[in-house]
């Protein structure tokens, strides 16, 4: 039997074992506490302290790791409730219906790029290559060393956030240290896109982040 299956087969066992002690401590056979072992740890639930309400006897439970991961697995799988970072719990979400209220939230989130769909900005140096080594419209160059090499990226201007250029860096060159390159190359069409002219000699600055790997 799996450590997960065991632990969660003595939740149910403590839980049982409250209800009876607890029956018992009303009786002529009075029991004060409930022990719980797992391996060389061990939870003890004294029938009069940690039952007074829920709260101290959730807390209680929770109070080692033990017992804390005993109950959450118990939870997940008899009453589908999750931990918000629980992994499986995406599965459950792949459940929800289109117009379901968490679905909304989540396509909230999405849209608002926040949580799990939330990038990290960083600043970057824009450039317009010769012609002929210009990539194609929503293609871009860029550093075969850097972070954004065959990744799609989104490209922008920190004052206008909503107008985000995607792209797809499929093409690269060499940046050598103690070299100035460009961060991204676009095309003359895509860089008047964004910064509304393609007239710069050097480069210009705008913020970049990874949308998908």
């Amino acid at each position: 039997m799996s450590t997960t299956k065991v632990i969660i087969l003595a939740v149910s066992c403590l839980l049982v074992g409250l209800a009876i002690g607890f029956n018992l401590g009303e009786g002529p056979a009075k029991q004060t506490a409930i022990s719980w072992k797992y391996g060389d740890a061990e939870l003890v639930i004294d029938l009069e302290k940690d039952m007074a309400d829920d709260e101290t006897l959730l807390s209680k439970i929770f109070s080692k790791p033990f017992s804390a991961a005993g109950a959450v697995d118990w939870l997940k799988k008899t009453h589908d409730l999750f931990q918000f970072n629980d992994p499986a719990l995406a599965k459950k979400l792949a459940e929800l219906a289109f117009e379901d209220p968490a679905a909304r939230e989540l396509r909230a989130l999405r849209n608002r790029r926040e949580g799990p769909w939330a990038h990290q900005t960083q600043e970057v140096r824009i450039g317009i290559p010769d012609r002929e080594d210009q990539p194609f419209s929503s293609y871009a160059n860029v550093c075969r060393s850097g972070i954004f090499y065959n990744k799609t990226i989104g490209v922008f201007l920190p004052d206008t956030p909503d107008r985000i250029i995607r792209l797809q860096a499929t093409q690269s060159y060499d940046c050598p240290k103690g070299y100035n390159f460009p961060d991204i190359q676009l095309c003359a069409e895509d860089a008047k896109k964004l910064f509304g002219t393609d007239n710069f000699d050097k480069y210009q600055t705008a913020a970049a982040v990874v949308i998908t790997e």
